[in-house]
């Protein structure tokens, strides 16, 4: 782990005298009545866990609040001793005696035994949080127990305000070092490793791997943290690891569920990272709780969109349309709303969505296309009127190019889709649906030509392999009829496309088919005409051949083996010419 590498830093800092408590202020501590159901337990629980640590820390550099004080404080605050405090009070009570640390608390009881879950606080942030839980078959046996565990926690307070310190002043591998101290000191310390991951993040260079080893460690002790779960979602995001992210936000969001900023900071993230499906029953219980924040309605929208949930999408949509100014004067809104109804079986509403927003927007060119696509029985009128109101758009030039092609017309089709990709030529598909037409026309090299402009224009490698192996496949069953060495060729260029970008044992095994052909032809033709050319064709491609009917055999392993025995037969008469055609450079 990469603050392990500073642990040569941390026994030094450790070597150091420890009286670095008399550097700082004296730090005042809070113990108010714990709650739980017998406010009598609940009264004498906290007073237990306030004198231990009272006495632990005198005269130390710790003054803990008497009970005394608290009690003075809340008669005149208008509370009798034993009320419970809710957080906002609890916060007022901290602000009032300048606490620096606070131990809440809950007592229950069950048949075994007492149980008190408490916690360290830190009144400036109270978000920093050191569980300190036990039990016991008494009352006080449970609250000693706390208490021994805070006196132990707060052996990590001294380094870790050095930690703050020294993070402050952008010495960050001091303060690791600081933080690892703390954590030596008492190994469960979750304030000490906040600081840490605080520090870990502003350190150059990539530490995402010790980022969430640190926050893992802080939620083996508090399941429940904030600071660790918002550390570990973004660097698990940063990592490209979504579905582990996807958790970790959450459990985020649990820990506050009601922040509106936190449900749309973690809404956009899941659905940003690939997990709007969980994403949308987050949001749907957030606008349920959050009805007159629009942000959060169009959060919904976006979410039932990026889940394909239509109904969903087409109310959440109405509902936007109605109550949402900003959605009102969107054409892109207008666009997606109709999409929606036409995805949801809605046709009608569909284009009256469209011609609507057409009229409402006539200078959008998106808008407009929505809405051509949506008047197929038209198409013959309307995508030429479009093309004379939009004699740029790509996607009007798609639409006419795929009429072409219905109507049986392929060679206009390919003209219309060169002139949409001259437009856009990252139109999704766009190089591959012309790449079909120039097959389909039997331009198989501009076929070729348009797959490099696929790859160059963002198009997937998948995509493009798969395709390329299909053609190729094709190419080289024609090639069996014609014997042509040119077409044999290629095909085994086709073939090596698909097996370069999507490898595959039947790639391999089409290459090397491919390529025995592409040899036994030039090796047929080499002696007639002399060329050294020829032959050295034979022998690069019936190597190739070779390798890949091994590597790829198991597709078809009967015609692999006489592919290769064949090949075997071959290699002699290869070689023989090469040294016959090509005595100057042969070294064999």
């Amino acid at each position: 782990m990469m603050y392990r590498v500073l642990l040569l830093f941390a026994l030094v800092v450790a070597a150091a005298p420890l009286d670095a408590q008399d550097r700082f202020v004296t730090q005042v501590l809070i113990v108010p009545v714990f709650h739980g159901p017998d406010r009598g337990d609940a009264h004498r629980a906290a007073d237990i866990v306030r004198n231990r640590v009272a006495d632990a820390f005198h005269n130390k550099g710790v003054r803990v609040v008497s009970a005394g004080d608290i009690a003075s404080w809340l008669e005149k605050s208008g509370f009798t001793e034993d009320m419970v405090l809710h957080a906002a009070e609890q916060e007022a009570e901290a602000r009032h005696f300048r606490a620096d640390e606070e131990i809440l608390g809950t007592v229950s009881r069950d048949g075994s035994g007492y149980r008190v879950e408490a916690r360290l606080v830190l009144p400036r942030d109270t978000r920093m949080v050191q569980p300190l839980t036990a039990e016991g078959p008494t009352l006080a046996a449970a609250a000693e127990a706390v208490a021994r565990d805070a006196i132990a926690a707060r052996s990590q307070m001294v380094p870790l305000r050095e930690c703050e310190n020294a993070e402050r002043d952008g010495h960050y591998a001091q303060a690791a070092a600081f933080a690892e101290r703390a954590v030596a000191a008492y190994p469960p310390a979750t304030l000490a490793r906040d600081c840490l991951l605080d520090v870990l993040s502003r350190l150059p260079g990539d530490h995402a791997d010790s980022l969430i080893a640190v926050a893992r460690a802080i939620l083996d002790h508090d399941p429940v943290s904030p600071i660790a779960l918002e550390y570990l979602a973004t660097t698990l995001d940063a990592k490209g690891d979504y579905a582990a992210a996807g958790g970790a936000w959450v459990r985020l969001l649990a820990t506050d569920s009601l922040n509106e900023s936190m449900l749309r900071r973690v809404v956009e993230a899941l659905s940003r990272e690939g997990n709007a499906k969980a994403a949308e029953p987050i949001i749907v219980r957030g606008t349920a709780e959050h009805p007159d924040n629009l942000e959060l309605l169009k959060l919904r929208w976006l979410v039932h969109l990026a889940t394909a949930n239509w109904k969903a999408a087409v109310a959440t949509g109405e509902a936007l349309r109605e109550r949402d100014a900003a959605s009102q004067a969107d054409p892109d809104f207008y666009r997606r709303l109709a999409s929606a109804y036409r995805a949801d079986s809605q046709p009608v509403q569909a284009l009256a969505t469209a011609s609507a927003a057409v009229a409402k927007f006539p200078d959008d060119e998106a808008l407009y296309s929505l809405y051509v696509q949506l008047l197929q029985a038209e198409n013959a009128t309307a995508v030429p009127r479009g093309l004379a109101r939009f004699p740029e758009s790509a996607a009007l030039h798609v639409i006419a190019a795929q009429t072409s092609g219905a109507a049986g017309n392929v060679a206009a089709a390919a003209d219309q889709m060169r002139v949409a990709l001259a437009a856009n030529p990252r139109l999704a598909h766009g190089w591959l649906q012309l790449a079909d037409y120039e097959m389909t026309l039997g331009h198989a090299d501009s076929a070729y030509a348009a797959l490099e402009m696929a790859l160059a224009n963002g198009e997937g490698k998948d995509a493009v392999g798969q395709y390329a192996l299909a053609k190729g496949n094709d190419l080289y069953k024609a090639a069996g009829s014609t014997k042509a060495r040119a077409d044999f060729e290629r095909a085994h260029r086709f073939l090596q496309l698909a097996q370069r970008l999507a490898p595959t044992p039947q790639a391999a095994f089409l290459v090397g088919a491919s390529a025995l052909s592409v040899s036994q032809t030039a090796a047929t033709e080499a002696p007639a005409a002399k060329r050294c050319d020829l032959a050295r064709l034979a022998d690069s491609t019936l190597t190739e051949a070779q390798a890949n009917l091994m590597s790829g055999g198991s597709v078809a392993p009967d015609a692999a083996a006489q592919f290769l025995n064949y090949a075997a037969t071959l290699r002699p008469v290869v070689d023989n010419q090469l040294k016959v055609l090509c005595p100057a450079t042969t070294d064999r």
